[in-house]
């Protein structure tokens, strides 16, 4: 008797768990892929708003040059950094029709940044301030030419067995990181400086 009551217990258990609606854990999305989605959201975003450029000077290297007394040196980089600029802005001007860009320089960072448009001086196509250019889009994204930051997210690989201090072997779990590849390009940022 007490084993047809087991029985019917363990059927009768069954029967429930099988009963009870089973509803799907959703897939976790990794950091990764959020990012992704993210900066792609973002980049549909811009066709409405705008790409704030900005602008290096080089004013510090600038002026430690002249505290030196390294005048012409001083003027090279200045004319050097000057013409790079204005390449940058003839290059957008001419080939570049995604979405209205703004030219500034970095000395304005920190108000772009706090999105205090009525402090930055843009800049027009000869890189001369231009007070009548005014920034009156609610979304932009800013832009830059430098050295692409490195992806530091770590991703699972593999577990190996490796001896401990006890000479037993322990199971280990090994990541690979984003490459350090460190190389230049135009990176597109949020509107806090934030690589995409």
């Amino acid at each position: 008797m007490t084993k047809i009551f087991i029985g019917l217990i363990f059927l009768f258990t069954t029967a429930i768990g099988f009963a009870q609606e089973t509803i799907p854990r959703k897939k976790r999305v990794s950091h990764r892929k959020q990012n992704h989605i993210l900066a792609e959201e973002q980049i549909n975003q811009l066709k409405e708003g705008a790409l704030l450029i900005r602008l290096k000077t080089k004013s510090n290297s600038i002026l430690a040059l002249r505290k030196m007394g390294k005048d012409k040196l001083a003027d090279k980089v200045a004319q050097k950094q000057a013409d790079y600029n204005l390449n940058i802005v003839i290059a957008f001007k001419t080939t570049f029709n995604f979405c209205p860009t703004y030219f500034f320089f970095s000395d304005y960072s920190k108000e772009v940044r706090e999105k205090r448009f009525d402090q930055v001086v843009f800049l027009n196509n000869n890189l001369l301030a231009d007070s009548t250019i005014k920034f009156d889009n609610k979304y932009f994204l800013t832009a830059e030419f430098g050295t692409i930051e490195q992806d530091t997210a770590k991703y699972f690989s593999h577990y190996s067995y490796e001896p401990d201090s006890s000479l037993s072997l322990k199971r280990v779990s090994n990541y690979y990181g984003g490459p350090d590849l460190g190389f230049g390009a135009l990176i597109i940022k949020s509107d806090k400086f934030i690589q995409l």
